[in-house]
């Protein structure tokens, strides 16, 4: 049987290098480094979590999906993408973004922007040109930082 995962996320500034990444979630998770893998849909993995990556051109630029058998980890009672951004941001020394709750009404315009101090701010999406390059690209408006 298949384990239930949660789906967690965030987006770290830099364009961070995978060993590095995967130690830094497994520590954050108090796994062992077995215990995270590249998510592969052609092949089957029993680590406990999964990892799903994608580069950015520019701003915030590695987009990090994480699915995550909880029933494996030390946190019996479920993440949120706020926690693990907390715990890895440290790990990593990278300033890393997460989405607000879906039920936030600033979802489709903010995002949670953690520090590696772990300090945490409402930031407002800076606004582009609309260049086609700048598709994919997020980056946050430094003004608009509040803390949480």
């Amino acid at each position: 049987m298949q384990p239930e995962r949660q789906v967690v996320g965030f987006i770290a500034r830099g364009a961070v290098e995978e060993a590095r990444l995967f130690d830094s979630i497994g520590r954050a998770l108090g796994l062992p480094p077995e215990g995270v893998a590249r998510f592969d849909v052609d092949g089957p993995s029993d680590a406990a979590v999964l990892v799903e990556t994608a580069l950015r051109s520019k701003g915030f630029r590695t987009d990090v999906t994480l699915y995550v058998d909880v029933s494996r980890t030390r946190e019996s009672s479920g993440l949120t993408s706020v926690e693990v951004a907390t715990r890895v941001a440290a790990l990593l020394g990278e300033e890393l973004l997460v989405s607000p709750p879906a039920d936030d009404p600033a979802v489709a315009t903010s995002w949670f922007l953690v520090t590696p101090e772990g300090k945490r701010f409402r930031a407002s999406e800076a606004s582009s040109g609309h260049d086609e390059d700048d598709e994919d690209s997020v980056d946050i408006d430094r003004a608009s930082l509040r803390p949480l």
